[in-house]
């Protein structure tokens, strides 16, 4: 049988097409291996080490209420809840026997939760390895991918952004768990409220400074500013700690001194900590339907109450948490009519410095609340206009919370 030329290089033709479209294929496939599996691979990981340390983070709460604050069952029960649902996800997330949640059963003694502590210890390291190696795996893989995709350049360039993205995920995660634990404005019965929060911290948005607003109730609802000492990531996930806690304990105790000095207890309990961290910290509780107020501060600088035409301060009510063994909270009332407000700021404000250095102090800030008007927001946005006109830059995190007392405000919308 005789073959033609023609006939023999279309067949080669042919052959190297086969190839490069195989050779193609294998890179799809390949890149969606790296950009879905390698992804999930490093995702889980993240999630692995992230239940191992609310795990660590529940042992310790739990420890403190069972010990150092003597509480009961009942209101130990959501920190038992908290610490069995974290340790069932560390065994949904382990790939190793090694790496599955150690045994714990409650109620526990002092032994046993030290157990437990070194047991999860030895978890979070192999979290880390875990975590280590598959990025180590990941990035061998893509630089080998980077060769194949030199013969695709539109799916190279499609699966490495992917892949920088997944990265820049896990890089960031802090920042967006602290995105999440940002209180979003909400509607509260009776309530005009104003917020706002901002960051010393250049290029982040996250510092230590935070507030929040939580309906407790049909009647009641919690209001909270905290200033954690230090500032960016690190301060930063303090505030989630605070926030949570806080809105814990005041479902199970309605009384804000009382809620400060367990709190004070559990922070002081937590290893974490060096002996120079602290908290400021201004609770307020408020009947949404009379206006009567209670609320108790740790070493929080005056917060102010406007009464019509009069702004009066609210002074400190107990030490600064961390700062002196048991501390002593007590709690304040006051009544808001309607159209009275809460004005409640961080030390980003009164410690904020004009040209010459002078502070704007606390009489510098009753000043301005006597000449300002309109909504809650509207006031809290024209008191940061101030400071930026007065201060060449903001110098501290600055959180400023205004709760006006308006009873003709609709009932809150419930989803």
């Amino acid at each position: 049988m005789k073959v033609d030329f023609g006939d023999r290089l279309f067949s080669r033709q042919t052959a190297v097409t086969v190839l490069l479209v195989l050779g193609l294929v294998l890179a799809f496939a390949y890149a969606v291996q790296l950009s879905y599996f390698g992804a999930t691979d490093i995702t889980n990981a993240f999630s692995y080490q992230s239940a191992v340390v609310a795990a660590q983070r529940d042992s310790e709460l739990l420890e403190a209420e069972q010990y150092d604050a003597n509480a009961g069952g009942v209101a130990l029960r959501p920190y038992q809840t908290l610490l069995a649902s974290d340790l069932g996800r560390i065994d949904t997330q382990a790939e190793t026997k090694a790496e599955r949640a150690p045994p714990f059963s409650f109620p526990a003694t002092r032994q046993e939760y030290e157990t437990l502590t070194a047991q999860l210890e030895q978890r979070a390291q192999l979290g880390q390895d875990r975590f280590t190696a598959t990025v180590a795996e990941n990035t061998h893989s893509r630089d080998f991918s980077n060769a194949l995709f030199a013969c695709v350049a539109l799916l190279f360039a499609v699966v490495l952004g992917r892949l920088r993205r997944t990265i820049e995920e896990g890089r960031s995660l802090v920042e967006r768990l602290q995105a999440a634990f940002v209180s979003r404005r909400r509607e509260i019965r009776n309530v005009d409220l104003g917020s706002v929060l901002l960051s010393a911290t250049r290029g982040s948005n996250v510092g230590g400074d935070t507030h929040d607003a939580f309906t407790l109730d049909g009647r009641n609802a919690m209001f909270m500013v905290a200033d954690v000492s230090g500032k960016g990531i690190e301060a930063a996930v303090d505030t989630a700690l605070i926030k949570y806690t806080i809105r814990t304990l005041f479902s199970v105790d309605p009384d804000p001194a009382s809620v400060l000095t367990r709190f004070a207890a559990m922070y002081e309990a937590s290893t974490e900590y060096a002996s120079e961290t602290f908290v400021v910290l201004f609770l307020a509780l408020v009947n949404l339907d009379d206006g009567t107020v209670r609320y108790a501060s740790a070493g929080h600088e005056p917060a102010w109450a406007i009464l019509g035409k009069d702004v009066i301060s609210l002074v400190p009510t107990g030490p600064i948490v961390n700062s002196e063994l048991a501390p002593v909270f007590e709690t304040h009332e006051l009544h808001l009519s309607p159209g009275d407000a809460l004005v409640i700021a961080t030390d980003g404000l009164t410690e904020s410095r004009d040209a010459r250095g002078e502070l704007l102090g606390a009489s510098g800030v009753v000043g301005w609340l006597s000449e300002l008007r309109g909504s809650a927001q509207a006031m809290a946005d024209a008191i940061v206009r101030r400071l930026r006109r007065r201060s060449s830059r903001i110098g501290d995190d600055l959180a400023i919370m205004i709760v006006r007392f308006s009873p003709s405000r609709p009932p809150e919308t419930r989803g």
